[in-house]
């Protein structure tokens, strides 16, 4: 089959390689339909986190996939998983057998990183998508529905860690929010807060994408042309907001929510940055801004696709490109410096 091959960082070709075999008891084939480009991808094609997304070259990555069954190992056979069924993906596998695991929080399982004990995270550390198979277990996907689009499907990953960050800010209905960062993980966020029943959303970027936000019904905030929480405060009478949501992944961003937060606020901290943010600690002690951490997706998938089946979200207007496997390089640069209104990439191994 033909899979695009991460050999160093920024070094990467798509070249024939084996089919995955040796099915695990709880594993499937599949033959991906659409892969997507998320925003870790650049980071892990670039060697930004050396030894640990991937532990080790060559490696295949690619996380955002849809594909249909071709074939599954006897226990995923024995749990109703057959060729010719219709599958969406997150990349979380946990062993299934820790305490992290066993009180569902699999994204933060205690054997991350040993396949030998049954942990598995696609595109990060096990073999991904951008290819023509991809083996996976039946514990990180998801049925599609028959009839519902592919493509719209290889989308659950990143709609579903949005949903999670979401639901993390303990959101209610009315309530203002935030969204810093509009980004593809931000402007899904928006779709998704105005979903659960959000009352303003406001939207912090700039150019085309906060654009994009102000069109899925965000209130804009460039943060070129002045302070992101004086605009907060203006808007809100100087209280601040409920809910943050912070998916830009910069220090500065990051100090920016928690100081944007109203008294008690939650800010949903989904952005890794790369250096360390210096947070206003006087401020989150003396009025109670809690602070949370949001790792990936855990059990929010099939909700997400419930919301995407049901027409609750409609996220066409972020599907922007499509590109064939071979063009994985134009993909990517088109995905990074954002041409054409680059959102959402397809990458289709057709």
């Amino acid at each position: 089959m033909r899979a695009l091959v991460l050999r160093a960082p920024r070094q990467f070709a798509v070249e024939d390689v084996p089919v995955p075999s040796a099915l695990d008891a709880d594993d499937v084939l599949c033959r991906v339909h659409t892969t997507f480009i998320c925003g870790t991808d650049p980071h892990i094609i670039n060697g930004d986190y050396p030894g640990f997304w991937p532990p080790a070259f060559p490696f295949i990555p690619g996380h955002e996939w849809s594909a249909e069954v071709v074939d599954a190992g006897p226990r995923a056979k024995a749990l109703g998983w057959k060729a010719g069924d219709r599958v969406c993906a997150i990349s979380h596998c946990g062993c299934g057998y820790c305490r992290n695991c066993l009180r569902g929080r699999y994204n933060l399982c205690l054997n991350y990183g040993k396949p030998e004990a049954g942990h598995r995270q696609y595109g990060h550390i096990t073999p991904g998508a951008y290819a023509d198979y991809v083996k996976a277990s039946v514990k990180s996907l998801v049925r599609v529905p028959d009839g519902f689009d592919l493509e719209l499907s290889a989308c659950v990953d990143p709609l579903s860690i949005a949903l999670y960050t979401v639901k993390r800010s303990r959101l209610q209905p009315g309530d203002d929010l935030l969204v810093m960062g509009t980004g593809p993980q931000g402007l899904m966020a928006i779709l998704v807060a105005k979903a659960l029943g959000a009352g303003r959303i406001l939207a912090a970027g700039s150019g085309a994408r906060l654009a994009l936000a102000e069109r899925l019904g965000a209130i804009p905030i460039d943060y070129r042309q002045g302070s992101v929480v004086d605009r907060v405060r203006d808007l809100t009478g100087g209280l601040g907001v409920p809910a943050v949501l912070e998916c830009a992944g910069t220090p500065q961003a990051i100090r920016d929510c928690c100081l944007a937060a109203a008294k008690g606020g939650v800010v949903s901290v989904i952005g890794i940055p790369l250096g360390e943010p210096q947070l206003p600690m006087k401020r989150i002690v003396l009025d109670e801004i809690e602070i949370v951490g949001d790792r990936a997706n855990p059990n929010t998938a099939e909700a997400a696709l419930a919301m995407l089946v049901e027409g609750r979200i409609d996220l066409a207007p972020l599907l922007t490109h499509r590109f064939p496997l071979a063009q994985f390089a134009t993909a990517l640069d088109t995905f990074e410096s954002r041409k054409d209104g680059a959102v959402k990439v397809a990458i289709k191994p057709c």
